[in-house]
Protein backbone atom coordinates (compact mmCIF):
# COMPACT_ATOMS: atom_id res chain seq x y z
CA UNK A 1 0.00 0.00 0.00
CA UNK A 2 1.01 3.53 -0.60
CA UNK A 3 3.03 5.69 2.08
CA UNK A 4 1.47 8.75 3.49
CA UNK A 5 4.63 10.41 1.82
CA UNK A 6 3.35 8.96 -1.84
CA UNK A 7 -0.49 9.67 -1.33
CA UNK A 8 0.53 13.03 -0.62
CA UNK A 9 3.16 13.87 -3.17
CA UNK A 10 1.18 11.99 -5.98
CA UNK A 11 -1.74 14.21 -5.66
CA UNK A 12 0.19 17.54 -5.22
CA UNK A 13 2.23 16.83 -8.39
CA UNK A 14 -0.89 16.02 -10.34
CA UNK A 15 -2.92 19.22 -9.08
CA UNK A 16 0.59 21.98 -9.67
CA UNK A 17 3.49 19.88 -11.54
CA UNK A 18 5.71 20.35 -8.77
CA UNK A 19 7.25 18.35 -5.63
CA UNK A 20 5.92 19.14 -2.68
CA UNK A 21 8.36 20.07 0.20
CA UNK A 22 8.89 16.98 2.63
CA UNK A 23 8.92 17.50 5.52
CA UNK A 24 6.47 20.76 4.26
CA UNK A 25 8.79 23.25 7.16
CA UNK A 26 12.09 22.54 5.71
CA UNK A 27 14.53 25.04 4.19
CA UNK A 28 15.14 25.08 0.66
CA UNK A 29 17.01 27.75 -1.63
CA UNK A 30 17.47 27.65 -5.18
CA UNK A 31 21.30 25.93 -5.66
CA UNK A 32 20.60 23.77 -3.20
CA UNK A 33 22.26 20.30 -4.35
CA UNK A 34 20.93 17.10 -2.59
CA UNK A 35 19.75 13.48 -2.92
CA UNK A 36 16.41 12.46 -3.50
CA UNK A 37 15.25 9.63 -0.55
CA UNK A 38 12.57 7.87 0.67
CA UNK A 39 9.94 10.61 -1.63
CA UNK A 40 11.93 13.50 -0.35
CA UNK A 41 14.80 15.80 -0.88
CA UNK A 42 17.91 15.90 1.44
CA UNK A 43 20.00 18.47 1.12
CA UNK A 44 24.42 17.78 1.28
CA UNK A 45 26.22 21.45 -0.49
CA UNK A 46 25.20 24.15 -2.35
CA UNK A 47 25.97 25.20 -5.68
CA UNK A 48 28.11 27.98 -4.04
CA UNK A 49 30.14 25.97 -2.26
CA UNK A 50 31.06 23.52 -5.45
CA UNK A 51 31.96 27.20 -6.71
CA UNK A 52 29.63 27.29 -9.37
CA UNK A 53 27.96 30.55 -10.08
CA UNK A 54 24.06 30.84 -10.20
CA UNK A 55 21.85 33.30 -10.86
CA UNK A 56 18.34 33.29 -9.38
CA UNK A 57 15.10 35.77 -9.77
CA UNK A 58 11.93 36.11 -7.84
CA UNK A 59 8.56 36.63 -9.58
CA UNK A 60 6.80 40.00 -8.92
CA UNK A 61 3.29 38.31 -9.19
CA UNK A 62 1.27 36.43 -6.08
CA UNK A 63 -1.50 33.75 -5.86
CA UNK A 64 -2.71 31.07 -3.46
CA UNK A 65 -3.32 28.03 -3.86
CA UNK A 66 -5.78 25.58 -1.54
CA UNK A 67 -5.80 22.24 -2.58
CA UNK A 68 -7.46 19.26 -0.36
CA UNK A 69 -7.26 15.71 -0.90
CA UNK A 70 -10.06 14.21 -3.59
CA UNK A 71 -10.50 11.46 -0.73
CA UNK A 72 -10.27 10.92 3.03
CA UNK A 73 -10.93 14.55 4.31
CA UNK A 74 -14.02 16.56 5.61
CA UNK A 75 -13.44 20.19 6.69
CA UNK A 76 -16.89 21.34 8.61
CA UNK A 77 -16.69 25.20 10.19
CA UNK A 78 -18.87 26.08 13.32
CA UNK A 79 -20.16 29.51 11.90
CA UNK A 80 -21.77 30.17 8.99
CA UNK A 81 -21.12 33.83 8.89
CA UNK A 82 -19.07 36.62 9.74
CA UNK A 83 -17.96 36.56 13.51
CA UNK A 84 -18.38 39.37 15.50
CA UNK A 85 -15.53 41.03 17.61
CA UNK A 86 -14.45 38.98 20.74
CA UNK A 87 -16.74 35.96 19.31
CA UNK A 88 -14.19 32.99 17.82
CA UNK A 89 -15.02 29.69 15.29
CA UNK A 90 -14.01 26.51 15.10
CA UNK A 91 -13.06 24.85 11.80
CA UNK A 92 -12.91 20.83 12.12
CA UNK A 93 -10.99 18.66 9.55
CA UNK A 94 -11.40 14.78 9.67
CA UNK A 95 -9.54 12.94 7.92
CA UNK A 96 -10.73 9.08 7.19
CA UNK A 97 -7.27 8.24 4.80
CA UNK A 98 -3.27 7.87 5.47
CA UNK A 99 -1.89 10.97 3.72
CA UNK A 100 -5.46 12.75 3.20
CA UNK A 101 -3.99 16.74 3.08
CA UNK A 102 -5.48 20.07 2.77
CA UNK A 103 -2.76 22.22 1.39
CA UNK A 104 -3.82 26.05 1.97
CA UNK A 105 -1.05 28.98 0.50
CA UNK A 106 -1.26 32.39 0.15
CA UNK A 107 0.94 35.01 -1.42
CA UNK A 108 2.72 32.57 -3.30
CA UNK A 109 5.54 33.72 -5.64
CA UNK A 110 8.31 32.03 -7.41
CA UNK A 111 12.46 31.53 -7.50
CA UNK A 112 13.97 30.55 -10.41
CA UNK A 113 17.21 29.78 -11.50
CA UNK A 114 17.88 32.20 -14.69
CA UNK A 115 21.38 30.48 -16.12
CA UNK A 116 20.50 26.77 -16.01
CA UNK A 117 22.16 25.95 -19.52
CA UNK A 118 25.48 27.81 -17.72
CA UNK A 119 24.78 25.79 -14.70
CA UNK A 120 24.77 22.41 -16.53
CA UNK A 121 28.21 23.28 -18.45
CA UNK A 122 29.71 23.88 -15.21
CA UNK A 123 28.09 20.75 -13.65
CA UNK A 124 29.32 18.64 -16.07
CA UNK A 125 33.17 20.79 -15.41
CA UNK A 126 32.72 19.50 -11.98
CA UNK A 127 31.59 16.15 -12.76
CA UNK A 128 34.45 15.25 -15.37
CA UNK A 129 36.54 16.49 -12.07
CA UNK A 130 34.99 13.95 -9.80
CA UNK A 131 33.54 16.72 -7.72
CA UNK A 132 29.81 15.94 -8.57
CA UNK A 133 28.01 12.40 -7.94
CA UNK A 134 25.56 11.68 -10.87
CA UNK A 135 22.80 11.28 -8.37
CA UNK A 136 22.78 14.61 -6.92
CA UNK A 137 19.69 16.83 -7.68
CA UNK A 138 19.82 20.43 -7.34
CA UNK A 139 16.80 22.59 -6.55
CA UNK A 140 16.46 25.30 -9.57
CA UNK A 141 12.61 26.69 -9.05
CA UNK A 142 10.88 26.92 -5.81
CA UNK A 143 7.16 28.54 -4.33
CA UNK A 144 7.81 30.53 -1.07
CA UNK A 145 4.67 31.62 0.58
CA UNK A 146 4.16 34.35 2.48
CA UNK A 147 1.88 32.22 4.76
CA UNK A 148 0.56 28.16 4.67
CA UNK A 149 -1.40 25.78 6.42
CA UNK A 150 -0.17 22.33 5.57
CA UNK A 151 -1.81 19.36 7.26
CA UNK A 152 -1.39 16.03 6.40
CA UNK A 153 -3.06 12.64 8.37
CA UNK A 154 -0.43 9.79 9.27
CA UNK A 155 -3.24 7.26 10.54
CA UNK A 156 -6.02 6.35 8.96
CA UNK A 157 -8.69 8.54 11.44
CA UNK A 158 -7.17 11.59 12.58
CA UNK A 159 -9.07 14.52 12.99
CA UNK A 160 -7.55 18.52 14.12
CA UNK A 161 -9.42 21.82 15.40
CA UNK A 162 -8.54 25.22 14.53
CA UNK A 163 -10.04 27.99 15.82
CA UNK A 164 -10.14 31.44 14.30
CA UNK A 165 -10.85 34.72 15.58
CA UNK A 166 -11.86 37.50 12.71
CA UNK A 167 -14.39 39.64 11.56
CA UNK A 168 -14.77 37.49 8.34
CA UNK A 169 -16.39 34.74 6.35
CA UNK A 170 -14.77 31.86 7.72
CA UNK A 171 -16.23 28.85 5.05
CA UNK A 172 -14.98 31.12 1.88
CA UNK A 173 -11.02 32.07 3.21
CA UNK A 174 -7.86 30.55 2.97
CA UNK A 175 -6.68 28.68 6.34
CA UNK A 176 -3.68 30.22 5.33
CA UNK A 177 -5.18 33.93 5.50
CA UNK A 178 -3.43 35.18 8.56
CA UNK A 179 -6.55 37.15 9.49
CA UNK A 180 -7.68 34.03 10.94
CA UNK A 181 -4.85 34.09 13.08
CA UNK A 182 -5.30 30.53 13.55
CA UNK A 183 -4.81 28.23 16.39
CA UNK A 184 -4.50 24.57 17.17
CA UNK A 185 -6.95 23.43 19.93
CA UNK A 186 -7.00 19.70 19.61
CA UNK A 187 -6.09 16.83 17.63
CA UNK A 188 -6.90 13.19 17.26
CA UNK A 189 -4.72 10.93 15.56
CA UNK A 190 -0.92 11.32 14.38
CA UNK A 191 -1.05 14.30 11.91
CA UNK A 192 1.71 16.61 10.32
CA UNK A 193 0.64 20.13 10.79
CA UNK A 194 1.91 23.42 9.53
CA UNK A 195 -0.88 26.33 10.85
CA UNK A 196 -0.60 29.45 9.56
CA UNK A 197 3.38 29.50 9.40
CA UNK A 198 5.36 32.46 7.21
CA UNK A 199 7.87 31.95 4.80
CA UNK A 200 7.56 28.19 3.41
CA UNK A 201 9.06 26.71 0.43
CA UNK A 202 6.18 24.19 -0.09
CA UNK A 203 6.81 23.35 -3.39
CA UNK A 204 10.14 22.73 -5.83
CA UNK A 205 11.17 22.00 -9.02
CA UNK A 206 14.81 20.19 -9.85
CA UNK A 207 17.36 18.83 -12.26
CA UNK A 208 20.01 16.25 -12.17
CA UNK A 209 22.56 14.99 -14.41
CA UNK A 210 21.90 11.69 -16.26
CA UNK A 211 23.42 9.55 -18.58
CA UNK A 212 22.13 8.99 -21.95
CA UNK A 213 23.34 6.34 -24.04
CA UNK A 214 25.87 6.79 -26.41
CA UNK A 215 26.38 9.90 -25.36
CA UNK A 216 28.01 11.79 -22.25
CA UNK A 217 26.25 13.26 -18.99
CA UNK A 218 23.80 15.69 -20.03
CA UNK A 219 21.27 17.77 -17.48
CA UNK A 220 18.15 16.41 -17.11
CA UNK A 221 15.29 18.80 -15.51
CA UNK A 222 13.09 17.15 -13.32
CA UNK A 223 10.32 19.82 -13.53
CA UNK A 224 9.88 23.63 -14.86
CA UNK A 225 12.77 23.60 -17.64
CA UNK A 226 10.97 24.03 -21.45
CA UNK A 227 12.74 21.85 -23.71
CA UNK A 228 14.14 25.22 -25.67
CA UNK A 229 15.94 25.94 -22.12
CA UNK A 230 17.27 22.64 -22.03
CA UNK A 231 16.65 19.87 -24.73
CA UNK A 232 16.11 17.05 -23.10
CA UNK A 233 13.73 14.34 -21.60
CA UNK A 234 11.84 15.26 -18.36
CA UNK A 235 12.00 13.13 -15.14
CA UNK A 236 8.78 12.36 -13.98
CA UNK A 237 7.40 12.05 -10.51
CA UNK A 238 7.83 8.51 -10.13
CA UNK A 239 11.69 8.98 -9.95
CA UNK A 240 10.96 10.79 -6.80
CA UNK A 241 8.38 8.32 -5.74
CA UNK A 242 11.03 5.20 -5.59
CA UNK A 243 14.09 7.13 -3.88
Amino acid sequence: MPSLVTLYQQEMHGNVGFFANWFPGDPLEIGDVGLLENGRFRRLTTLKELNIECISSEGQNKQEMQYTSTQGTNVKASLGGALTAGTKGEITIDFSREGAFVFNASGLTTKRMENRLSVGNQILDTYEKKNWERNWVVIESLYVADCATIIVSEDHSSSIVLQASADIPIPSISLSDPKLDLKVTSTRGKLIHIVGEKGLHPLYACFKLKDTWFSQPAIHPVRGASARELPLSRVNIYELLSS
